[in-house]
């Protein structure tokens, strides 16, 4: 499993996984306990599979900001 959640996009499932969970637990609905658990493994996990299904990923590869920055070669 690649991971192809950012953490962005992590932060914002565990935000709603917790509070969906809260939620579930105070109305006592099955139902909304699932999805929030749903949200929680999958930001748990690093790995959407509806991503990947559509060959989605939320995650972007930059270098890192703390690496030395390359000069540039001039030809004279």
């Amino acid at each position: 499993m690649k991971s192809n959640i950012s953490q962005g996009d992590k932060l914002v499932r565990l935000t709603l996984g917790i509070s969906i969970l809260l939620l579930a637990a105070f109305t006592k609905l099955m139902w909304l306990g699932i999805i929030g658990l749903i949200f929680l493994i999958t930001a748990l996990l690093n790995y959407c599979p509806l991503y990947s299904i559509f060959s989605y990923s939320s995650r972007k590869y930059h270098k890192s900001p703390f690496q030395a920055k390359q000069k540039k070669k001039t030809n004279h």
